[in-house]
């Protein structure tokens, strides 16, 4: 079907191609070579009189006329496909899909390989790409380069204020806070107070390396605070560092619980009030009613109950 000379099969090719940014990942995307996809996009660009991507610095960004058009091809393609009866059935066993999760390092190491193993069994042609949550996460999920973000609110909140109407979300697990140090650490055994965790070296988590993580939120409102030592990109570093020095920090009791024994690290309660640690699933409201999204969001849902 053509409309205005344009073949409505490249569609599919320019969602791609405006989602991945990136020829090669766009052809692997719908499963089509990577001559086939440079082909589609001259023929892209020669219809829309326009370069759609362009080459800044290393890497490829949209045009002014791609950005425009990145939202409507992917609201046209989602309706089309809801026309479609094939749309309305996902079988695991044989789909051929890639879904793109953003969350933190905690998020994978309780998800990531529960997911990978439980798709191994049902869904051996579907896979998973997991990235670290960043400052542009929502800016992600509206254009469509990740599916989903596991993440609490408040790290997402700066940019939910004004994309609110285009997401969905709801509670994924809970979890609670404690004050990790190395197993050899001379603090007592059992607990630490105010004062002594003021004066111990502190290590803070930083995602992205500018996403704050509740535990430094909240020592901004308590009456004093510990020197803070280092900011590291990752809870693995942090880890990492705690077990081998006499700091602490402050982590979520299920991350210290797993790799306590790997990184000589224990757990202690937190000497103030913190609060449950709610983690999300966010994704766009358009994917309601796609069935393989539905299905891989439901899949995270009994790892997180089981």
């Amino acid at each position: 079907m053509h409309l205005q000379g344009l073949d409505l099969n490249l569609l599919i090719a320019l969602d791609a191609l405006l989602t991945e940014r990136n020829v090669t990942r766009a052809a692997e995307r719908i499963h089509i070579s990577q001559p086939g996809m440079s082909s589609a996009l001259q023929k892209l660009r020669h219809h829309f009189s326009d370069q759609l991507l362009e080459r800044i610095g290393r890497n490829m960004e949209l045009t002014a006329r791609g950005r425009a058009l990145a939202e409507p091809v992917k609201s046209i393609l989602s309706q089309v496909r809801e026309l479609s009866e094939e749309a309305s059935r996902f079988d695991p066993a044989t789909a051929r899909r890639v879904f793109r999760i953003a969350a933190t390092t905690y998020g994978c190491e309780l998800l990531a390989a529960p997911l990978i193993v439980a798709l191994g069994r049902t869904a051996p042609l579907v896979s998973v790409e997991f990235e670290e949550l960043a400052p542009d996460t929502a800016e992600r999920i509206l254009d469509g380069r990740v599916d989903f973000a596991i993440t609490i609110s408040a790290r997402l909140l700066d940019k939910m204020d004004s994309h609110d109407e285009h997401f969905h979300s709801e509670k994924l697990f809970t979890d609670s806070f404690v004050v990790a140090v190395a197993k050899d650490n001379a603090c007592p055994h059992d607990a630490v107070s105010f004062d002594e965790l003021c004066a111990m070296g502190y290590v803070e988590t930083r995602f992205g390396g500018t996403i704050a993580g509740i535990s430094e939120q909240l020592w901004r409102q308590q009456p004093r605070q510990p020197h803070i030592s280092c900011w590291l990109p990752n809870f693995h570093l942090t880890l990492d560092t705690i077990g081998k020095t006499d700091m602490a920090t402050i982590l979520p009791r299920l991350l210290v619980s797993l790799q306590g024994e790997r990184y000589n690290v224990r757990a202690l309660p937190v000497p103030f009030e913190m609060p449950i640690l709610e983690e999300r699933l966010y994704w766009h409201k358009r994917n309601d009613n796609d069935p393989g999204h539905r299905w891989i969001a439901d899949m995270l849902r009994q790892i997180t109950l089981g």
